[in-house]
This record gives C-alpha cells, structure tokens and sequence, in this order.
C-alpha cells in the first residue's frame, strides 16, 4: 500500500494511527491506496493488545435478564442509552452482558469496566473487583470506596403514594415487581409483612415509601392486596384486578406493570381513571401511548446511565450519587369517584 501510494511505511501507518501528523494531499493518497488493495486499516485486536484496552464498557443486566430481556426491557433501554451516549463521546463501545444469575459471560467479557444494573447484592460485583476493572452499581448503596448512582425509590414511593392519597383515594391495590421470570404470587392483606413481596433493593424502597405515605392519612399498607410478578407477566393484571375488586387505586412498581393494568381495567369496563386510577414507576415511552397516558414517578434512568458511564470512564476517587425523583401527572389519576367514597 504504502508503495502504491508512494509513500514511507511510517507515513503510510500515521495515516491511520496518527492521521493528522500527515498533510491533507497525502492522506488522501494512502486512502485511494488501501481502497484499491480493499485494506481497512490495522489489525483492531494486535492494537488493543499493545494497549492493554478493548475500548469497551460492559453493562451487566438485572434481574435475570438474558441478552435479549435487556434490549426488550424500557427502562433498562433508557439506561443504556445513557450509558451510550458517554461511550459515544469517549470513542467506545458497549457489551451487553447476561445477569451473573443466568450466565457466567461476565468472567470472559472484553471490557475495559462494568456497569452493573440494579444491583441486588455487591458481591454480584466480585468479578470485576477480582479482574481488577473499575465498576458502578446502580439503584444500590455500595458503601464507602465504591462507584454507585441510584435513585432515592423511597421518595418516589412517597410521592406516588401521596398522589393517590391527597386526590381522597383509600383503597389500594400494589403491583409489585418480582426478580425471577416465574408465576405471580398473591400476597393477601396479613400483619407484619416484610420486604420480601418486593423484588430488588429498590423495590423494598419503594415498598417503604408507599408505607409512610399511608401512615400519614392513617392506613395501614399491611391491610393492602399485593400481585408480585414480573413487569412481562400477562397474567398478572388480571389476578390483581381480580383479587382487588373494590380498589379504586393501583400502585405500580414498574411502568409496564402500569400499561398492562390500564388495558385489563378498560377490557373489563373499569374505565381509567373514572373507576381506577393508576401510577406506574419509570418514564417510559410505553407510558405515553397508554389509553389514557400513565401518570409515573420518573427514576431518571438515561440520567443514572451517563453518571456510571462518567465515573468508571473518570477512574477517580469512589463516589456515590443520589438522584431525586419526579412525579409526572397525566390522565390515568383523578380524584376518587364520589360513588366509591359512598360505598
């Protein structure tokens, strides 16, 4: 090539590494040069070598998610494209790597560093601490010395719940979000019920907040029907609608969850929000096109993206950041029904 061009060898190779040590005219040579031969430049994976890099950022996925779940899941949509975005400007690429639970790619990825999403336990992160990478987690307090950004779920709890409650509404119903792709369970109104009719961390979080927002206009989250069940299950809006029959507002854990309710409720004639109002968690696009548009608390989740990606790109000092979340009011909330304060 470098021949054809009538060039040196190291002018030849600057064009490509160090394209602009080499005037216009004669880049424009060796280009035409390696067209002709059909060369695209040097070996990717001899330069990374001599690099020590891959120029990549993995993004472990929660909750048992495969590949796929991943890329089908909008709010975790919204997060890559955050993460993305950083890439964009750094010059890398992302993986997409399966839930440890699932699959032991993450011993192998090529990555430079790990994003670890919605994280459940810190140990999930000893790959990366033992391949000596720099990693975030994400919607999960790490702890001193550890890159973490997550939302404050409890206040959005608070805030969906507190919606509900201050439009006069006194009978819930709660869609909760469960880790594994199993059947939805049905918890039934018992006393002491612990976290675990929750998923994730953040969902126990957002579990608490709905509790104190209840206690508030004295209501006891106890005495409310929970369907855990994950945000695909198609079977889980009608056992909540089922179990629930005289609830005249839903709190739900994940905006899918949210959707799904709207379409079941207005199939059965339970029009929204004439007859059930209903908040989901995560802005997602799905959100707008509901019949009627699903009132939400949004986690901020393309924010949480590009705040990991910035700090394991940054490789400084540990920090941990704490977003706050946002109440979006549309129109599947409205004051409860007079018939239903009646009744």
């Amino acid at each position: 090539m470098a021949k054809l061009a009538g060039v040196s060898l190291g002018t030849a190779s600057n064009v490509f590494s160090y394209p602009d040590k080499v005037r216009p005219e004669v880049r424009s040579r060796v280009h035409a040069a390696a067209s002709e031969l059909h060369y695209l430049g040097p070996d990717p994976a001899a330069r990374l070598m001599r690099a020590g890099k891959v120029n990549a950022i993995g993004i472990v996925a929660p909750a048992e998610f495969r590949t796929a779940d991943a890329l089908r899941n909008s709010s975790f949509q919204m997060f890559m494209c955050g993460v993305a975005e950083v890439c964009d400007e750094e010059g890398a690429n992302v993986v997409i790597i399966p839930d440890p639970a699932v699959s032991p790619a993450i011993n192998s990825a090529l990555v430079d560093a790990f994003i670890f999403g919605q994280v459940e336990q810190l140990s999930v992160a000893r790959p990366a601490e033992m391949r000596k990478l720099p990693f975030a987690v994400v919607d999960f307090d790490g702890g001193k010395g550890v890159n973490s950004v997550r939302i404050d779920a409890r206040a959005g709890g608070y805030l969906a719940a507190k919606h509900l409650l201050d439009l006069g509404h006194r009978r819930f119903a709660i869609m909760s979000f469960l880790r594994t792709f199993g059947p939805a369970l049905y918890h039934p109104p018992e006393p002491n019920r612990d976290g675990s009719i929750a998923g994730m961390p953040i969902d126990r979080e957002k579990l608490e907040g709905y509790r104190l927002a209840f206690a508030e206009y004295g209501l006891n989250i106890d005495e409310t029907p929970v369907v855990q069940a994950h945000p695909w299950d198609t079977d889980a809006a009608p056992l909540l609608l089922d179990r629930a029959p005289d609830a005249t507002a839903i709190l739900s854990m994940a905006a899918m969850q949210g959707v799904s309710l709207i379409a079941e409720a207005n199939r059965r004639g339970r029009r929204v929000p004439d007859k059930l109002s209903v908040v989901g968690f995560n802005d997602i696009p799905e959100a707008l096109t509901a019949a009627p548009p699903l009132t939400v608390i949004d986690a901020r989740n393309e924010e949480k993206g590009r705040i990991a990606a910035r700090m394991v790109f940054n490789q400084g000092r540990p920090t941990a950041k704490l977003l706050q979340p946002q109440l979006v009011v549309r129109d599947s909330t409205s004051a409860v029904a007079e018939i239903h304060l009646q009744s």
